[in-house]
């Protein structure tokens, strides 16, 4: 918490205000001068509006997807992290490094402090100077646009925990899975045989992604975790895509298009065999 900010500028004073960085007395004293003084009202809503601007952005970042790649690197990391280690080599000792002199480091921390202080106040202060149409294009730019993949990963997230009602029409009833969903997407395909891949047909479903009828069908492995094949009708391409990998929270996809459909396979995140999966289906669907 910073000791004062009197003498310094309304701009840099309501930019603490806004930060909860200012001493009690002073926190009243703002509340008084925002209570009696328009033009003091009007720069605060002007640095919050940067504020929130900046919070958007922040939020947007944190929301993109991260690669399977990245997750499965890191997670092969952690355990090789668990190991003991090796004694092949014996350890090197190294020289503590000289203390350095506090009296010779705070003025230089306490300067840097003041200037990024002082560029964050300007910042939002700037950006609070858009007009009042500034907060709607805002929110329109940040907000993150769903896909029919988005759709996709939450409806696996409930339905994958499911036991009873994992599916809509049991894998016993295959000849009416495809006649029904064939009619229901649009899309003609064929129920691909996973057994190679350790997996066994459930039965499937029909859902709504990107506001669209789509298909679910759904598989099992020994370890009781559930994958999935939907997909939806879309517009026509000459070719086959390539596989693309993404990742929401703890839901692995790997989706590709060909000819009139959109397609991708569903599973854990961290399954190594989600791409070998997508790989089979898209030559047998």
């Amino acid at each position: 918490m910073v000791e004062s900010t009197q003498g310094l500028p309304l701009e840099v004073r309501l930019s603490a205000y806004l930060d909860g960085q200012l001493p009690e007395a002073e926190m009243h004293e703002i509340n008084a001068i925002l209570a009696e003084d328009d033009d003091a009202r009007m720069v605060f809503e002007k640095l919050k509006l940067g504020s929130e601007f900046g919070a958007r952005a922040f939020e947007k970042l944190l929301q993109e997807p991260i690669p399977l790649d990245l997750v499965r690197n890191i997670k092969e990391a952690g355990k090789k992290d668990d190991e003991p280690p090796k004694a092949d080599f014996a350890a090197i000792p190294v020289s503590a490094a000289a203390p350095r002199r506090p009296s010779a480091l705070w003025p230089k921390a306490l300067a840097a402090s003041l200037v990024l202080f002082l560029a964050g106040g300007a910042a939002g202060y700037l950006v609070g100077e858009r007009q009042d149409g500034a907060s709607q294009l805002a929110s329109t730019r940040f907000a993150p646009a769903r896909t029919w993949l988005d759709d996709i990963a939450d409806y696996h997230r409930i339905y994958a925990r499911q036991t009873r009602h994992l599916v809509e029409v049991p894998a016993s009833d295959k000849e009416h899975i495809v006649e029904w969903l064939s009619a229901s997407t649009g899309v003609p395909f064929k129920l691909p045989d996973l057994s190679d891949q350790n997996l066994t047909f459930e039965g499937a479903r029909l859902l709504v992604a990107g506001g669209k009828p789509a298909a679910q069908l759904l598989y099992r492995n020994a370890q009781n975790e559930v994958f999935a094949i939907c997909f939806v009708q879309s517009d026509p391409i000459e070719t086959v895509t390539a596989l693309s990998e993404s990742m929401r929270n703890d839901i692995g996809l790997v989706s590709w298009q060909k000819g009139s459909a959109s397609y991708v396979v569903v599973g854990p995140s961290a399954d190594p065999s989600l791409e070998r999966i997508a790989e089979t289906v898209s030559s047998t669907i």
